[in-house]
C-alpha cells in the first residue's frame, strides 16, 4: 500500500525552469539506466571482502555484514526495477521524489561498504587492510562512470565508503598509513577533477541536445501552422464561402477526375443544373441581405437530398447550382430532382412576388452519358445547361432531361 503511494504521487518539480529542469530528469534516468547491472558487481565485490573474514576469527560478524550488504543492493535493485517500470509507463510525475529515492540507497550503499572495511579490515593483517584498502578504492573508482553524472551523489557515496576506513588503517599504519593517505588524497583529486570534467561535459552535451530538441520542436510546430495555413487557403479556394458548399473550381477539378475514372469502367455521369427561379426578383423585393439568407437555405436543402460521398454538389453562380451523379442515370437524376423541388416546396421559403406562388422555386436541366471519346466532359455540362434553359423557358419550377451532342 506504501509503495503504491510513492507511484501515485502527483506533485510537480516546480522548483526548476526550462533546460534545469529538463536537465535535471534526463540525469535522474541516467542514474537509475547506469543502475541496471552494477548490482552483480556490488555483489561480487562485497562477496570477495566477506572471504577474507573466512580466515579470521570474526566469521559470523564477516558473513553477517555480507548478508545485510546483499540485502541493501537488492533493494537498490528493487528501486530501480519500479523507477522502470513507472517510466515505461509513463507514469513519473516528480522526480524529485525519485532521485531522493536513489540518493538515500545510494547512501545506504557507501555505509555498507564503509562498515564492511572496518568489520572484515580490523580482524586482517597490514596486508589485507591495504588489500581492502585497494577494493574500496576499486568500488568507488568503478562507481565513478555510473554515480557522476550527479557530482553529490557520487561525492557522498565516495566519502561514506571509504574515508572513515583510510583514516583508521592510515592510523593504524603509521608511516605506511602516512602513505597511503597520501595516496588517497591524490585518488580523490582524481575523483573530483573527473566528476567535475564529467559534469561540464554532460551539462555542454545536455544543453545542446535541449537546443535541438527546442529547434526541432519550433520547426515541427511552424511546419505544423503552415500545413493548417495551407489547407485553410485550399479550403477557402475549393469553397464557396457563403453557402459553404464546394465552388466552381472545385466542380471543374472533381468533374476531370470523375470523367476519367467512369471512362475507364465505362459507367454512366449525370450532371444536374439547377438555378433559383426569379432570384433577382426576391433580391429586388427583400434585400440582397436577405438574398444571401434565401441561397444558404436553398444550398443546405439541396445539399441534404444527397446521401452518398460520391455525389458532389457545387455553387457556379449567383444563384446557380450543379450536382455530379456518378453512376446515376437520368432517370434516377429525375427522381433525385423532384425530390430536391418537394423538399424545397417543404421548407416554405417565402417569395411573395415570385409569379409561380408564394415560395422559393428551382429549375433543374438534366443530362447523362458515359464518357468516351464521342463525348466530354464540357459538352455534358453544357447539355445539362442547356436543358436548364429549356426548364425555364417552359415556365421554371420544371426539371428537363436535356440529350448529348456526340461529336
Amino acid at each position: 500500500m506504501g509503495s503504491n503511494k510513492i507511484n501515485n504521487r502527483k506533485e510537480k518539480d516546480i522548483t526548476l525552469p526550462g533546460i534545469e529542469k529538463w536537465m535535471f530528469q534526463e540525469k535522474v534516468k541516467m542514474l537509475y539506466q547506469n543502475q541496471t547491472q552494477s548490482w552483480v558487481i556490488s555483489i561480487l565485490a562485497s562477496a570477495i571482502m566477506a572471504y577474507l573474514s573466512l580466515e579470521t576469527h570474526n566469521v559470523v560478524a564477516g558473513l553477517s555484514w555480507w548478508i545485510v550488504f546483499v540485502s541493501i543492493t537488492l533493494m537498490r535493485t528493487w528501486n530501480t526495477r519500479r523507477f522502470c517500470k513507472v517510466y515505461k509507463a509513463g507514469t513519473i510525475v516528480n522526480y524529485r521524489h525519485w532521485f531522493n529515492r536513489f540518493y538515500v540507497f545510494t547512501v545506504m550503499a557507501g555505509i555498507g561498504w564503509g562498515v564492511g572495511g572496518f568489520v572484515v579490515g580490523s580482524y586482517l593483517d597490514s596486508l589485507g587492510q591495504v588489500f581492502i584498502f585497494i577494493v574500496l578504492i576499486g568500488v568507488g573508482a568503478a562507481a565513478i562512470p555510473l554515480l557522476g553524472v550527479v557530482q553529490r551523489v557520487m561525492l557522498s557515496f565516495q566519502i561514506i565508503s571509504t574515508i572513515p576506513y583510510v583514516i583508521y588503517i592510515s592510523i593504524l599504519l603509521e608511516e605506511r598509513g602516512i602513505v597511503l593517505l597520501c595516496m588517497f588524497f591524490l585518488y580523490m583529486v582524481g575523483v573530483v577533477a573527473s566528476i567535475r570534467r564529467m559534469d561540464i561535459n554532460l551539462t555542454q552535451s545536455m544543453k545542446l541536445q535541449y537546443e535541438n530538441s527546442q529547434m526541432v520542436d519550433t520547426l515541427s510546430e511552424s511546419n505544423q501552422q503552415l500545413q493548417n495555413a495551407n489547407e485553410k487557403l485550399e479550403t477557402l479556394t475549393l469553397e464557396d464561402a457563403l453557402t459553404e458548399l464546394h465552388n466552381r473550381r472545385y466542380f471543374e477539378m472533381q468533374l476531370e477526375v470523375e470523367w476519367k475514372r467512369e471512362s475507364r469502367e465505362h459507367k454512366i455521369l449525370t450532371l444536374m443544373v439547377i438555378d433559383i427561379d426569379y432570384f433577382k426578383l426576391y433580391n429586388d423585393t427583400y434585400g440582397h441581405a436577405e438574398g444571401d439568407v434565401c441561397l444558404k437555405t436553398v444550398a443546405q436543402v439541396l445539399k441534404s437530398c444527397l446521401h452518398r460521398s460520391t455525389d458532389i454538389i457545387a455553387r457556379i453562380g449567383g444563384e446557380e447550382f450543379v450536382v455530379m451523379l456518378p453512376n446515376i442515370n437520368t432517370e434516377g437524376a429525375s427522381i433525385l430532382a423532384k425530390q430536391m423541388q418537394h423538399q424545397l416546396h417543404l421548407a416554405e421559403l417565402t417569395h411573395a412576388t415570385s409569379p409561380l406562388g408564394e415560395n422559393v422555386t428551382v429549375s433543374i436541366g438534366i443530362a447523362s452519358v458515359i464518357p468516351g471519346e464521342n463525348a466530354t466532359a464540357l459538352s455534358l455540362f453544357k447539355a445539362a445547361d442547356k436543358a436548364l434553359y429549356k426548364a425555364k423557358a417552359k415556365g421554371r419550377n420544371q426539371l428537363v432531361i436535356g440529350e448529348m451532342e456526340l461529336q
